[in-house]
């Protein structure tokens, strides 16, 4: 293993959100899900410090935490019976937010302690994370910060080969981001933060590892969120509750699910298809995905308002995630012009939803010292932030401080072209 040294620059690591394509509430049964990562992604800036204190700053949440790396505790895998216990273990020192952000520092503790050997504690650093994923809206926030989180760490300590590329290095990582979902949920099913890892379209089924489609048919969507509030839990309990009642009927339109599932894992990898017909394929089983997913009872007056709204333009839109509120998908015809698109997201946002055009099917989690490979990112950030006006601040020991806050209040489109190619 190789210490953390103080001579390296300031870097950036990514990683995606995910969206849940198929499968909803049948993979609760042992059925298949399929998932694919979001051009939408978590950033975290990652510099040097002078001193031995670590700074973590999330400015979507408003968090701005500094440890001393003496203080953060020296843990193994093995000291917990699950981590989500962590929180035994933070000494009184180490003060724990509430709020959104306490999760995330408790996520940070954990994996830091794990991570970082003692002779690996020797300096600091800051870590500045903007996500440009809506938090709590089901598209993998927390997973796309836990994935750039334990590359961070794992990069710092010299245990990544080959920058987070190798398939080893990417299934180390997915194994810490996997324990940092622990924390933050409990009992993750692991999906999450295989797509934000790995990138592309996952087959999921709970209990099995999960396979890469290998697709290279990346899909134009617009992920509308209702801004309705759901509960996961509550949707699949009610599930439950009907299968116990109609134990046949919900069996056969969990079924019909799982067949959709599968049907949508054949098309992705499909090369001898026209790009029109899986179009149109994927469409047909968007809408049956929808109504069958209706029929469980977990949509909602909202969902239904989105559907109503794309179908006039004969535009397919299902439930993605347990339902109830939270968002939809709508599938995007590669010849429909941004402009038209722009229009039905107008109007949705006129029901006071939020929209956002992106695309499913892009890359895992990526490291980069330079951006387009060209510009190194320290240099790309200080013309970045001269452009913008931002802020300076710096501090003790932060020589990158007034770095840290201009990245800290960029607009999301400055920060968006460091997506890897």
């Amino acid at each position: 293993m190789v210490a953390v040294h103080r001579n390296w620059s300031p870097f950036v690591v990514s990683a995606p959100g995910k969206v849940i394509l198929f499968g909803e509430h049948a993979v609760v049964y042992g059925m298949a899900a399929i998932a694919g990562s979001l051009d939408m992604r978590a950033y975290a800036l990652v510099t040097p410090r002078t001193d031995t204190k670590v700074r973590m700053v999330l400015p979507d949440i408003s968090v701005d935490v500094l440890f001393d790396i003496h203080t953060l505790p020296q843990l193994s895998s093995t000291d917990l019976s699950h981590p989500s216990e962590v929180e035994a273990l933070v000494p009184s020192s180490i003060s724990i937010p509430e709020g959104p952000g306490r999760t995330a520092v408790l996520t940070f503790v954990y994996l830091y302690g794990c991570i970082f050997a003692e002779s690996d504690r020797n300096t600091g650093f800051t870590l500045c994370v903007r996500s440009l994923l809506p938090v709590g809206a089901g598209l993998g926030s927390s997973a796309a910060f836990n994935v750039a989180l334990s590359a961070t760490l794992l990069q710092l300590t010299g245990q990544l080969q080959e920058e987070g590329v190798s398939a080893s290095d990417k299934k180390l990582i997915n194994q810490w981001a996997f324990h940092g979902e622990q924390v933050a949920h409990g009992t993750p099913s692991g999906i999450d933060n295989s797509v934000a890892t790995y990138g592309g379209f996952l087959k999921y089924v709970k209990g099995e590892p999960s396979v890469s489609l290998e697709s290279t048919h990346a899909l134009r969507v617009l992920i509308t969120n209702t801004n309705v509030p759901k509960s996961t839990k509550a949707l699949v309990a009610g599930v439950r509750a009907l299968r116990d009642r109609y134990p046949a009927v919900v069996d056969g339109i969990l079924d019909s699910i799982h067949s959709i599932s599968t049907t949508a894992a054949s098309l992705f990898q499909s090369t001898s298809e026209a790009e029109e017909t899986l179009e149109q394929q994927m469409q047909d089983i968007i809408r049956i995905n929808h109504g069958l997913l209706s029929t469980l009872g977990v949509s909602h007056a909202s969902l239904e308002r989105v559907r109503e709204v794309t179908a006039v333009r004969n535009l397919a839109s299902k439930i993605t995630g347990a339902g109830g509120g939270g968002c939809a998908l709508t599938l995007i015809p590669n010849g429909m012009a941004s402009g038209d698109v722009d229009v039905v997201a107008r109007e949705l946002e006129a029901e006071g939803f939020h929209c956002y055009q992106t695309v499913v099917g892009g890359g895992g989690v990526a490291i980069a010292r330079s951006v387009d490979g060209k510009v190194a990112v320290e240099q790309w950030l200080a013309d970045t932030i001269e452009r913008h006006g931002r802020p300076s601040a710096g501090g003790d020991g932060d020589v990158y401080g007034s770095a840290v806050a201009g990245f800290a209040t960029l607009p999301a489109a400055a920060i968006a072209v460091l997506k890897p190619e």
